[in-house]
């Protein structure tokens, strides 16, 4: 079993809760380079920059069952209003018996209409829910980079709680790593949670898992 693996088994303790900053995690995922070692023999007839990373939520979460005594996945996400990421979401609630929050898209008229300036981050609805529920769980697992998670990590450990966070290099503020127990980097972790998966070509806007672009959301 890879090193990596190993030391996130030695630093799970307990019943561990998973939350999930969906747009900040699918980002960091999609801009990761496909090394063609990777490539599945189903896709080796494709050049690597014709396929992507995505997160395979169903591998995330065997992968953690299987490790630890998982007790939550909560999965935040803008709700896009599409019948593509209503199937999803209907699959991680109903198949993968996620929790599931979500909330309308903000679009505003500071940018152009080709590059629209969107929003819907969860810098409230994540850390109050993580805390208000803090006695559940030994651990809490953070999939996301945004640096307005430092409060509640610093909280969290504060209370005795561990904290781990799993990002990806170039895409985790600099406040995250020192404000947790422990951080991971996703690419280490690509055989384990993620899955190759042909890209859409130039035409079509990029899509991740079921939901609608997400490269202008923050």
């Amino acid at each position: 079993m890879a090193d990596y693996i190993q030391k996130l088994k030695s630093v799970l303790k307990g019943s561990t809760a998973i939350y999930v900053d969906a747009s900040n995690l699918e980002s960091s995922v999609r801009e990761m380079w496909v090394n063609p070692k990777d490539i599945p023999n189903d896709l080796k007839h494709f050049e690597s920059d014709k396929l992507c990373w995505r997160v395979d939520y169903e591998k995330l979460k065997l992968f953690f069952e299987n490790i630890c005594p998982v007790i939550r996945i909560a999965f935040y996400t803008p709700d896009f209003n599409t019948e593509s990421q209503q199937r999803f979401l209907w699959f991680l609630k109903k198949k993968l018996k996620f929790t599931l929050i979500s909330k309308p898209l903000k679009e505003y008229s500071d940018h152009s209409s080709d590059n629209p300036h969107r929003k819907a981050n969860f810098d409230v609805e994540l850390p109050v829910d993580a805390s208000l529920s803090h006695e559940d769980y030994d651990t809490m697992v953070l999939f996301s980079g945004d640096c307005d998670f430092e409060y509640l990590l610093k909280r969290l450990r504060g209370i005795n709680k561990n904290t781990i966070v799993f990002s990806r290099a170039g895409h985790i503020a600099k406040e995250l790593p020192p404000a947790c127990n422990e951080y991971f980097d996703i690419i280490d972790f690509r055989h384990e949670i993620l899955s190759i998966k042909k890209a859409p070509d130039a035409k079509n806007p990029l899509r991740g898992n079921g939901e609608d672009p997400a490269v202008n959301v923050r």
